[in-house]
């Protein structure tokens, strides 16, 4: 099955001040950068929507106890839409490549 393409949900990264990417783990160049940062001076290095102070776990956290993508959008501003289903699409696809699901 051909399946339409999707937009990119990283294309409209916003940028940062090239002093706030200083010591993050995820530079330009890879995978994940606009989507996710990790720097061990803001919040512990805990894995953050970009461009927030949101772990990513709370996302996960939310779904687990019952709440919609929407109230846990509602409840974290900064994080987008497309942040977050690019976050789940992804845990996804690593699910199916650790259990070996085509």
């Amino acid at each position: 099955m051909l399946m339409a393409a999707q937009p990119n949900p990283l294309d409209d990264i916003k940028p940062m001040a090239p002093e706030a990417l200083v010591g993050d783990k995820i530079q330009p160049g890879n995978p994940l950068f606009g989507l996710i940062w990790s720097n061990a001076n803001r919040v512990s290095g805990t894995p953050c929507f970009y461009g927030t102070r949101v772990p990513v776990k709370n996302l996960f956290d939310s779904l687990a106890a019952g709440e919609t993508l929407d109230e846990f959008l509602d409840g974290f501003d900064g994080v987008s839409r497309e942040q977050a289903l690019a976050v789940l699409e992804l845990a996804g696809r690593d699910l199916q490549t650790d259990l070996q699901i085509p």
